[in-house]
């Protein structure tokens, strides 16, 4: 049966690998599909694309857009994008400028708590990708504040922990039309990490499209209620590991791979 993961991340976000290295472990997984939905940025487009087309592994053009709404975080995944869409990618490197003021602000607070964590570290660890908190992650590990990436979020940075900050201002109905507008497909990412799930309802009225029901951190309960989900308000099936490399322990690519049936639904759609 062929098969696919639609949500993987590369150096150009907060994943460890380069896009032609990931597009490799999908071939040895065995999917036949991939997609490549780094935050907030399609540059890593080009070389897996060429990896792609090389291996024999089809690529769909994706990304993952930072949202927020009532205080909680809102991720949407975008899939079958145009990448030469210049509004588009203006709208992306406006995301990318907020990034780049969050880690200010993080970094910031994790002084006034006495870490002397600085953000030339931060955006060293992101290289030439957007950056993130787990590049902030990684520098605090670095520093020796935490033993792991995971305490990091836990201790620091998480939502509710003392340097926390809100992501993108973007309102995830302007995500939706950003995706649309620009050719894709808008899919809800990991809706397990909602705090209110009528998001979900709400959403569909303004556009959205597909709901990631499989995914490395859903469990079977989250999986069946989802499908439920989907099915009850028309909406595709998606799903993919979610996969950054080291900085995701225990996540392998195709973890949750999905029938090549659903990408078939996505093409279909567009």
């Amino acid at each position: 049966m062929k098969t696919a993961d639609l949500h993987t991340h590369t150096i150009y976000s907060d994943g460890t690998e380069r896009p032609r290295h990931v597009v490799e472990l999908a071939k040895q997984a065995g999917l036949s599909a991939l997609a490549v939905t780094d935050h907030d940025i399609l540059d890593s487009y080009p070389e897996a694309r060429q990896a792609a087309q090389e291996l024999g592994v089809e690529l769909i053009p994706g990304l993952e857009m930072s949202a927020s709404w009532n205080g909680q975080e809102v991720h949407m995944l975008g899939y079958l994008v145009d990448p030469d869409d210049v509004a588009f990618q203006q709208r992306l490197t406006d995301q990318r400028a907020r990034r780049i003021t969050r880690i200010h602000e993080m970094v910031s607070r994790l002084q006034s708590l006495g870490l002397q964590v600085t953000a030339e570290e931060v955006f060293a660890a992101s290289g030439e990708g957007a950056v993130g908190r787990p590049h902030v992650a990684q520098a605090l590990l670095a520093r020796g504040y935490v033993s792991s990436l995971r305490e990091a979020f836990d201790r620091y940075i998480g939502a509710g922990s003392p340097a926390y900050i809100p992501g993108s201002p973007l309102n995830p109905q302007d995500a939706i039309q950003a995706i649309r507008q620009a050719g894709g497909i808008p899919v809800l990412a990991h809706p397990m990490y909602l705090k209110d799930e009528g998001l979900i309802e709400r959403l569909c009225e303004q556009g959205l499209v597909g709901l990631e029901v499989y995914h490395s951190s859903h469990s079977a309960d989250h999986i069946r209620r989802y499908e439920q989900m989907a099915d009850r308000f028309g909406l595709l099936r998606t799903g993919g590991s979610d996969y950054h490399g080291s900085s995701k322990e225990g996540v392998a690519l195709g973890s949750a791979a999905i029938p090549y049936e659903f990408v078939e639904a996505l093409k279909a759609w567009k």
